[in-house]
Formats: C-alpha cells, structure tokens, sequence
C-alpha cells in the first residue's frame, strides 16, 4: 500500500489494527510493522427497562479496572481499590447437548468480555418499591448544529452498511399515522435525506415513530386493549431511523432507554433477546454513569432470569425444552448480580441517585445470605456496607438503617461496637455531602421544575466549586469526575462541557492526583460531539502523549475526517484536526528511534493535509480561497522541512504562500523571523567549523529583501508594523546604504497610505448614509453585504482605489464607485449626532478565554479613542467595542483576521446590531426587555435614558451581539402590548431620528391661562366651538382635584387654532383670560403623579416639618414641592438612591402594595422621590420594607425624610472609559456607582434627650398626644419619639 492510501483510506470500515504496510520513501524502502491488534474493553450484559431521573454535569469515563467475581466484594473502605482482584471471569455455563445452533447461542453469550470497573464506593438505601421509582423520561439534549470537528468513534460505527439496504422511507401516506404525523414524518425524512447529519430531524423523527408504536401497543382510547407489537406497520421503519441515527451519533440516555424499552416487547426468540443484550451492553458503555440505563439494563435481565427459570407450566409453555436450557444458561442469576455489580461500581460516585443501583444490588446479595447462610458472604456483604457509607451520597441514613438491620441480623454481638466504628468512619462522607448539599437542591429545583437554562447554569455553579476544592481537605476527585459525568448525560451535545472535562482530567494527571487515562472519555466526547475540532485534537494529542501506536493515532485521525461531520462543523474546526495530525507527524519524524520510512510519512501527510484543506475551501466558498489566514498547517510544514535541512524548499514554501497570505503583516513578520533564525544558525555554524570569525558577521540579505518586499505592498493590512520592523532591521544589521533606501521607501509609503485611508473612510461614510434612508430590512441587507466585501473568504480586503488628498474636509470629494457613479461625501452634509454608537462599534469575536480590557485597548490603541468596551463570555469571548468616531471602528475593522495572542480575530462593524423600543408599558424595567427580547439571541446591553432633564422620556436601546438577532427583533414592531400599547422596535439610526409629531407639532393647540377655577372642560369647550371643531380640553387638577387655573384646547387644523387666538384678553366668568399658541416648554425635571385626593383638613403647610413659611424652611425647599407638616408628615416618606432611569410608574409598583397613595413626586435631578399615603401606618410599613430595597443591580433604596432627600445632588455617570485626567475629574464616576450609604432617617424623625444619654431615634410616626400646641417642646427638633407599645399599637390599629 502506497502513503497516500495510508494517509487518505477510503471511506469503507477500517480495521482497528491493520495488517503490515509497506510505505514507499524516496529515501528508502522501509517496512514498518504495526502494532498487534488493539484490545477494548467491552461492558457485558443487557441494560434493562426503565428510566430514571437524569443527572447534571459534564462526565468523564474512568478506564475501569478489573472487575471481581460476583462473590468477591466491591471494594476496600480504606484503600478504595478491590479487595480481591481477580482477573476477568467467563460465565460458565453448564448444560447438556443441544442443537448446534442453540449450542453456537449460548457459547456466544458464555464467552462475554467483561469491562474492567475501578475501585467501588458504597451506595444508598431506600426501602422504596423501585417499580415507583422508574419513570420514563423522553427529556432529549438540545443539540446546536455541528460547528466543529468530529468525534472518535469505532471503525464499526463509521462504516455504512457494506450490503446494500432499501432506501429510507419518504413518503408515510398510507401508513397509520394521523394526517398531521404523516405530514410531519415526510417533512423530517425529505430534510434527512437531504442533510443526514441533521441530529435533531434524526431525533425528532425517532420521537414520532416511538410514540406511533406506543399508541399501536397501548392505544389511548382503549387503555384495557393490548396491540402487538410486531404487526406495528412503521417497525422496520423505526429500527432503521434508529440505526442509521446510532451510526452516526451517540443517541443520547433517554433515546437509548426507550429503544430498549420497545425491543424488549418485540424480542421473543433467544437470538433477540441475546442481539437486546448486546444494545443494553453498548449503551451502557456509551452513557457512561447513566443511573437510568443500568436500572432498565438490570431490570429486564432480571425479568429474563425469572422467564427461564420459572417452573409453572403456563410460564413453560411458550419455550421449547432447548431455548429454556439455553436461557437458563444464558440469563443466570450470577449473570444478573454482576450485571447490577458493574452497575454499582460505575455509579458508585452519583452523590443525588447512586443508591438506586446500589440498593438493588445489596438486596440481591442478602437474599444469597439468608439462602446459604455462608460466612464468606456475610463477610462480603458487611463489607460493601463499610465502603458504601464511607462514600458521600444522599441516602446515606437510609443506607445506615439498612447496615443497622443487616448486623442486627448476622452479628449481634457486636452490634454496638460495629455501628460505633462505622459512624466514626463515615465522617468525612457526611461532611462532603453536607457541603455539597446545598448544590444537589439547587440542581434538583432546576431540574424538577424543567428548566434547563436554569440546570446548566446550576451544573456549571457546581463544577466550578468542585474546581476550586483542588488539594482541600473536602476535595474528591471522585466526586468531581461523577459531577462532570452528570453533566454530559444532561447536555451531551455540548462540546464546551465536554472540553473543559478532559482539560481537568489532563490537569489533574498532571498534578498526579489521579491516573486514569483520558482516552476513553474522549472517546466518547467525539461520538456525542463529532463535529468539535478541538475534542478530536486532544483526542490525537492524548493518544501520542499516551503513547499509542502510529496506527492507532492514525485510526482517530481518519475517524475524525471520513465521517462527513466535521467538514460541516466549518473549515476551522478542520483544521484544528489537521493542525493536530500534522504536528504528531512533525514530532514523531524526529524521535531518536525514527527511521526514512516516518519522514516520508510525516512529509506526505502533512503536505496531504494542505491539498485536503484547500480542497474543502474550494469546495465551500470557491477556487482561489483562502482556508487558513494564519497558515497553520503550511507553518507546520516549515518547520518539518527547517528541521530536515531543506532550507530552500522550506523558503520556496513561504514565496508560494504571498499569492493568498500576503496582505497579512503576521505573514510577513513570520517570514522575517524564520528568515533570521536561518542567518543566526548560519552564523553559529561558521563559528562552529572555523573556530574563529572576522570582526564583521555577514549581513542577513534574504531577511532584508522580505522586509522591503513588505513594505512596498500597498493593501497591507498593518504597514505600520512591517515599517517599523523593516527600519529596526536596516539600523541593526545593514550598512548606512541600505538604511536610508528604507526611510525613503518607508515615507513614500506613509503618505500612499495616509490617502488610502482618507479615501476608504469617506467611501465608508458614503455608504453608510445611503443604508440609513433604507427600509430596516434593506438596511440590514446592505450592512451585511458591507461586511462581506470587507472579508473575503480569500483572507484579502478589497479597497477602493487611490485619490487624491481632500484639501477640505469640510468639502465634498467625488469619488467614483463602482458602478460608475459619483457618490457625494461629505462630513458637513451628514447629520451631526452627539454620540454615534450605532455607527462607532465594533464586534471583535474569536478572542482568548482570559482577556483583559486593557489587551484589548492597547490592541486598537491606534485606530482611535475608545468609549466603551464590554467582553462577553458566551459561545465563546467577544467582545463590543465603542470607538468615539465610526471612522475609527472603520479602520479598526482592517484588523480583522490579525493574531491576537495566538488565535486569528474576526471583527465586524456593530451597526445594525441596536434596536430602538419604545411604547412599552411604563412599569416595564430591564428585566421586562430582557424577557421580551431575549428569544431572538444573545443581548449585550439594555440602555434606558436618563430622566434627569425630562421625566416623560419612555424608550430604550437593546444592543444584540450579532446584526442578524437585530434584525429579527424588529418582528415585535406593532406587536400589541398593555394597555392598548403597540410597541415600536426598529434598527436604531441616530442620522435618521425623526421629529417629533402631534398637535402641538402641527400648531393646532392653544393655551389658556386665568381659567377660573369653577370652570369645566364642557365649559372651556363650549367657549372656543366658535371657532372650529375642538377636538379635545385638558384643564390639569391638583391632589384635591381642583383647577390648576389653565387649559390646553386642541382644534382639528391650524387655521381654527389661530382664529381662537382672538379669545385673548377676553372676560370669561369674571376672569381676563390669555390665550396663545402652544410652544415647546422646557423639559419637566420632575412629576407628580396623583392617585387619589385626601381631606381638606389633611392638606400640608408650605413649611419644612410643620416650621409654616420660614426663611430656614424656604431655604431647604425646591421648587414646586409643598413641603409636609403636621398629618401629612407622618404619612409621607422620602424615597432616596433612586437610579435616573426609573420613571414614577415603576416606583408607584412598589410602593403601592404597602397601602393607598395620595401621589409621587419624581424627582431625578436629586436620585430621589416623595411618595404620600393616605394613612400613616401605611407610610411606616413602607418604610420599613423598601428600606435597602434593591430597584436596580446594584442599587438600594434608602428612606428619609424630604429635606434629607433634597440635598442629595443628581447623579453623576459615564458609560465612557476615564483615563488620565479624565479619571482624576471624575473619580466618582465610574458606570453607575452606589451612593455611599448614610444613617436610616423614616419620615417625621424625631428626637428626644435620655437623661444625657443623648437622642433617641423615633420610629418614624408622630405621637399622638393630648397636650396642646403650646404644650409642646418649643424646638421641633427634640420632640420626643413614640415607645416601643405606642409603635406596636399604631400598627396594629385597624
């Protein structure tokens, strides 16, 4: 077989260790002999039926260990390791002579592989019926399109049917499914013949023909009836979604339980129900740690068990004299006790369900004792108990109870000494589960109630506290593995979970605190995951570093590239695969022991991988792409041919690569680089061999002319660097010549690119306005065409070509586009915005896991002053960045595909990315929008306008990761709201703001002024019909409802509002009025929302706490705000620390349920509101609830009185970087700071002297008492407070 067979075999079923291959070297002939053939470790046994509550967090497969006989114990309460290790057992199975064929049957399941298992733990008890306890589920993992490479599986798994099969069903008219599920069916069979590695069509399709099956054998309209199962007219039809799906993923827990469950019912003969062992066997090895499949497993081995074992002739009759032999054989009771062994030690470390293996299997194990009584067993059986409670789980009383009775039974002597020494023992189980116990009911909750955002969020809580035990007294490995394992069975489509487990295992193997190999659970990470580059990467990393051999290395290889998946996870996730593989085969030429025969392979691999990538990039995006900006695998290859001395070959290489890589400044640095490391080898050779060197080193004439060929690249991407390096170069390796050539072409250059960027910036302006006078939908269209031309899939940027300087900025240049066409752009024509973000951001994507805010500025330190940044951590680290001017996120966008820190970024321009929404209700907060919005995709921000200068302002921005998710939340736009809202969601475009409409706009409304107060709307009305068709009369009214003394009157046109103006200076009910045209007033800094009148008697004063008019008082009142005294002090509370963008209407929510208002007085130019009960009592409950009430994130209310709240000035904030001075200016204004938290003070404080004591704060009400006015204290403020039994008795007053 020649290498390009080796490296690229065909998409048949490769043998696990493939006969001896001949490799064909230009060096030299070779045979190289493989190693024997690769031994795995196959779980025996069938699964059983039943489902089980799944468990949370991503899991890892411990490589398990030799299993004892089912007579030996689990394992050691000390050690942990087994007490008896004895090597695999076959089940023997004695029997007479039979037909050949029963005879080859029962010889097949005699000879079982039995799966090794590590040291088991003990389990939990419940004295529950387990029948109660094993509920189907049907919960299947929510599985995101395959986005990256693909995952290891076994030869036999990737290999399609090598005989020819009927064609997949497409057409289910006919069949016995309604109309609606045949419709369904056609829909998902048509899209799975069109995209077979669709998971969910696979999954969906499974469902509906599993559920068809249930309703044929338990029909719902007749729940006595009993359907059979094999006249079920969709059967074949669902075995062959089954195994086409199981061929290409892992089906996941819940899929396998209910195939099982459905093949037990169909499975009569001895051969199916051997051919359902063997499912049973596959599925539990593939679930790995599934409580839910070894409990189906168990119990349907079990039910087999008593089916061939039974005496009764009724139970005999349906079986012949030799398939009963044969099952006896086959299905003994030593077979179902290993069977729920195995299943114990593998679940041994769920803390939350373990003890429903566990528990079953001890049963087992007594019901053998009190048959035999036999010593050894008893001895066994205390033992598992021993283990078992020294491992945490969570019914470890349950599990003591049941070790109370078990000794109380066989050893009751020493009873007491026995339980002392266990209890002792336990100890630290008890405290681990106690620690973790907190975290099992949160998961639980999440869990119980569905809601599997609020599971993973509560698994990956979990995890990452286990994490942070590593090398504390409560730290299990153990326990953190199981977690792990949980939550791959909850979300085993997710390749994160799955990636950050093996990188703990790979952690810990190295912090040498455990030595199970990491190769299994990639194993089947890559089954679940087979589109994720990165799992198959450290899957072929981990077998070199376990030092596997080449044709096993090479089998993963060609298990992650034949399958088909991993190309459709995307071109990166092939090359993490391939990146992977060819550096193996770099390292693996240059060991000690290789031989001509590994070069040849490693060259032709690497250089097969390069034509395999290319292919697949020219098949998606078309011929002349470009895959790989970075050029990974080609880098690779440099190395290879560096290291075998083909210096030119490897120089060749990098000259091949300027075609597609050369407007990358990394491409060129790299090429310097290597280019010096030759010079600096060279040179050290020279010393080497002559011993002695002139004074003079040669100069590195190949480096130099890649830096000047650099430089003289016109659409480079970051000359600056490249200019940099190439001065740097010339001054410390060329002679005075050279240097100044490399002035003279560096500052020809500089101005070439100083008007390549004039240009491309007003080229972007241009197009920018022209996309905001476009329909929304056209809009987001042109923005994404934008991008696209900025990154083609060949890696280079297209520019416009070169003009002339603009003398004037302020002037129009025509630039001619391509169509043709003269595009005028000019900034003075474009209108002028305070604060453009939806024009100045940027979404830089692909960034590393750990990043800095400050990495990230002194990154675009160049492109210009930055606003904002905020880094999101979800599907990976992005992040949005806000320049001060959208030419600066332009230029920024020109970074897009540079290294940043080893990975290649991908930026994209932020417009179209916010949404302006208005019209929603007024009580709506962040929360509410969030809600709303949040279906459509990832939200990055949720900003309300300060109500500081205008409390009537009702909007908000919602700033999406992505244009697209944008876009698609403008589909609420019109959606109606509450009360008779229709909500306005559309694609911000400060450039486009339109004015603002209505009748006061339109010069159709008139203000009177001097409106006697008697006066009522059908008066005023009555008043100015003379003068055209009125069509509305608003008199605004105090708390009392009386007359503020003006009216607004709104005519139907202009003309009739004009005409009314002649009402001015007229009598009306005695009073002059003055009328006028409406205008623009200034923006209310506060509002008074009323919401019900109090008695006359109640009205307040104009003074501070009752001081009626006094200067002091007058000094301390704002404007506009009547200030409390007497009642109405007792009722009135101040509201302080109350974020600028909370509106009076979220406010009254709150305050509300506390009792009936009498109204609330925004007032944000001081963080703060005066909110006025109609009862005392009420207030003071209020007080009491809202104090340290949390409005916003971060933000909590404090109450006091309204003096208190009116010295507290507005709220200062930026949502802009400070750096410098800046900062310094503004040290307290950093994104929303807390206030600084001052005393408690409730509404109506007084204070009294205790004997010296000093004062005595009230509780917050006025004391009721008899004395007179003139009674009192003359200085209010020593007034003294109620006790304790008058503030008990206020409240409890009816």
């Amino acid at each position: 077989m020649d290498i390009s067979s080796l490296l690229s075999p065909p998409e048949a079923t490769q043998p696990l260790s493939p006969p001896p291959v001949s490799m064909q070297s230009p060096r030299k002939q070779m045979r190289r002999h493989p190693s024997g053939p690769v031994k795995r470790g196959l779980t025996s046994l069938p699964l059983s039926h039943s489902a089980v509550p799944a468990s949370n967090i991503p899991l890892h497969v411990s490589t398990p260990t030799h299993r004892p006989t089912a007579s030996s114990p689990l394992a050691s309460p000390t050690t942990g390791v087994l007490r008896n290790s004895t090597p695999p057992r076959l089940v023997e199975v004695s029997r007479q002579s039979s037909t050949p064929s029963m005879d080859a049957l029962a010889d097949l399941a005699s000879m079982q592989n039995h799966q090794p298992t590590r040291s088991a733990a003990p389990s939990l008890r419940s004295k529950d019926s387990y029948e109660s306890q094993l509920t189907p589920s049907t919960i299947f993992p929510v599985v995101q399109p395959p986005s990256a490479a693909a995952n290891p599986r076994a030869s036999f798994d990737i290999a399609m049917a090598e005989t020819p099969k009927p064609a997949a069903r497409i057409d289910f008219a006919g069949t016995s499914l309604s109309p609606e599920l045949q419709k369904n069916a056609n829909v998902l069979a048509v899209d799975l013949q069109q995209n077979p590695h669709s998971y969910e069509s696979h999954a969906q399709l499974i469902r509906l023909l599993h559920q068809a099956f249930v309703h044929h054998v338990y029909p719902p309209t007749s729940p006595d009836a009993h359907g059979d199962p094999h006249s079920f007219d969709l059967l074949h039809d669902l075995r062959a979604a089954r195994e086409g799906m199981d061929k290409i993923f892992a089906i996941g827990e819940d899929l396998w339980a209910e195939w099982i469950q459905d093949e037990s019912m169909l499975a009569k003969t001895i051969e199916e129900k051997i051919s359902l062992m063997e499912k049973c066997s596959k599925a539990v090895t593939e679930e790995y740690g599934s409580v839910k499949l070894w409990i189906v497993y168990g119990e349907w081995l079990l039910h087999t068990h008593k089916l061939y074992h039974q005496t009764s002739e009724e139970a005999a009759a349906g079986l012949s004299e030799d398939e009963r032999e044969v099952g006896q054989d086959i299905f003994s009771w030593s077979v179902v006790v290993e069977v729920w062994q195995r299943g114990a030690e593998e679940t041994m470390w769920r803390m939350n369900d373990s003890h429903l293996v566990w528990n079953r299997y001890i049963d087992f194990l007594i019901q053998d004792s009190q048959k035999t009584r036999s010593e050894d067993l008893i001895r066994e059986i205390k033992f598992l108990f021993d283990a078992r409670l020294q491992t945490p789980h969570a019914d470890w009383d349950g599990t003591f109870q049941a070790f109370s009775t078990f000794v109380s039974a066989y050893m009751d002597k020493q009873y007491e000494e026995i339980m002392v020494t266990t209890n002792r023992k336990a100890t630290d189980a008890k405290s681990k589960w106690d620690a973790r116990q907190p975290m099992e009911i949160a998961l639980q909750q999440a869990q119980e109630a569905g809601d599997r955002a609020a599971e993973y969020v509560a698994l990956a809580n979990y995890v990452q506290w286990e994490r942070t035990l590593a090398g504390r007294k409560r730290f299990s490995f153990d326990l953190t593995n199981a977690l792990y394992q949980r939550a791959a069975l909850r979300f085993p489509s997710d390749p994160q979970l799955w990636e950050d487990h093996i990188l703990y295992l790979i952690e810990e193997g190295h912090a040498h605190r455990t030595t199970e190999s990491v190769l299994p659970t990639l194993g089947r990470a890559t089954r679940h995951c087979p589109w994720s580059g990165s799992l198959w990467a450290q899957y072929l990393l981990s077998s070199e570093r376990e030092a596997q051999s080449f044709s096993q290395t090479e089998d993963i290889k060609h298990r992650a590239t034949n399958t088909g998946l991993l190309d459709v996870g995307g071109v990166e996730e092939v090359i993490k695969v391939y990146a992977a593989w060819c550096t193996y085969l770099r390292r693996r030429a240059f060991q000690v022991d290789s031989t001509d025969e590994d070069l040849d392979v490693a060259e032709m691999g690497i250089r097969s991988a390069i034509e395999d990538l290319q292919d697949l990039a020219t098949r998606k995006f078309g011929e002349g792409s470009n895959p790989d900006p970075m050029f990974r695998l080609e880098r690779i290859y440099i190395k290879f041919l560096s290291e075998s001395g083909s210096w030119d070959t490897a120089r060749e290489t990098f000259r091949g690569l300027i075609p597609k890589q050369g407007d990358s400044w990394t491409f060129w640095i790299q090429f310097y680089m290597w280019e010096m490391s030759c010079w600096a080898k060279f040179i050290q050779r020279e010393k080497t061999e002559d011993g002695n060197i002139s004074r003079k080193t040669p100069v590195p004439h190949y480096a130099t002319a890649v830096l000047r060929q650099a430089v003289k690249r016109e659409t480079l991407d970051w000359p600056e660097k490249v200019m940099c390096a190439y001065i740097t170069h010339c001054e410390d390796h060329e002679d005075v010549e050279e240097l100044q050539m490399a002035i003279v072409e560096v500052r020809k250059m500089e101005k070439i690119i100083a008007r390549r960027r004039e240009v491309e910036a007003l080229q972007a302006a241009a197009k920018s306005e022209a996309q905001a006078t476009l329909p929304p939908q056209h809009a987001a269209e042109a923005i994404t065409r934008t991008i696209e031309a900025n990154t083609s899939p060949s890696g280079k940027r297209k520019r416009g070509g070169e003009d002339e300087p603009v003398a004037d900025s302020s002037k129009k240049s025509k630039i001619e586009g391509g169509n043709g066409r003269e595009v005028n752009a000019t900034v003075a024509s474009r209108k002028q915005v305070k604060r453009d973000r939806e024009h100045a951001t940027i979404l830089v994507q692909n960034l590393p896991e750990v990043v800095t805010e400050l990495k990230l500025r002194q990154f675009f330190r160049d492109c210009g002053k930055v606003n904002s940044l905020k880094i999101i951590h979800q599907n990976g680290t992005s992040a949005v960045i806000e320049f001060d001017a959208r030419e600066a996120a332009l230029f920024a966008q020109t970074r897009d595909g540079k290294d940043f820190e080893g990975q290649p970024l991908h930026i994209q321009l932020g417009s179209g990315s916010t949404i302006f929404v208005s019209n929603f209700p007024p009580t709506a907060d962040e929360g509410y929008i969030r809600e709303l919005f949040d279906r459509f995709g990832q939200i990055v921000d949720v900003r309300f306008p300060s109500l500081k200068y205008n409390t009537h302002r009702r909007f908000c921005y919602v700033q999406f990761r992505l244009n697209e998710q944008a876009q698609a939340a403008t589909e609420l736009d019109g959606q109606q709201m509450d009360q008779d809202l229709k909500l306005v969601a559309k694609i911000s475009n400060p450039a486009a703001k339109q004015d603002r409409t209505g009748p006061m706009e339109e010069g159709r409304e008139v203000f009177c002024k001097n409106l006697h107060w008697s006066a009522s709307e059908e008066d005023v009305k009555t008043l100015f019909s003379r003068y055209g068709n009125v069509e509305s009369v608003r008199i605004p009214r105090n708390v009392k409802g009386q007359s503020k003394g003006f009216c607004y009157v709104v005519f139907s046109s202009e003309e009739e509002a004009n005409a009314a103006t002649a009402l001015n200076a007229h009598s009306f009910m005695s009073r002059e009025l003055h009328v006028e045209i409406s205008s623009k007033m200034g923006a209310k800094r506060q509002a008074t929302t009323i919401i019900s009148s109090v008695d006359r008697s109640m009205s307040p004063s104009t003074g501070v706490n009752g001081a009626a008019g006094s200067p002091s008082a007058m000094s301390t009142t704002s404007s506009n705000i009547e200030q409390p005294s007497g009642d109405r002090q007792a009722r009135t509370i101040a509201l302080m620390n109350v974020p600028d963008t909370v509106n009076d209407s979220r406010l009254r929510a709150i305050t509300e349920p506390y009792g009936s208002l009498v109204k609330i007085v925004l007032r944000p130019d001081h963080q703060g509101a005066v909110v006025e009960y109609t009862d005392a009592q009420n207030a003071g409950k209020a007080s009491l609830g809202l104090e340290g009430y949390e409005i916003t994130p971060g933000r909590n209310l404090r109450v006091g009185i309204v003096p208190e709240m009116l010295r507290e000035k507005a709220e200062r904030k930026t949502d802009k970087i400070q750096i410098g001075k800046a900062k310094k200016d503004n040290p307290g204004s950093t994104q929303a700071s807390l206030q600084p938290s001052g005393p408690i003070r409730r509404p109506g404080q007084q204070a009294g002297r205790r004997g010296g004591l000093g004062q005595k704060r009230g509780l917050g009400f006025v004391a009721p008492s008899g004395k007179s006015q003139q009674e009192e204290p003359t200085n209010t403020s020593t007034q003294a407070g109620k006790s304790n039994d008058d503030f008990r008795s206020l409240l409890n007053k009816k």
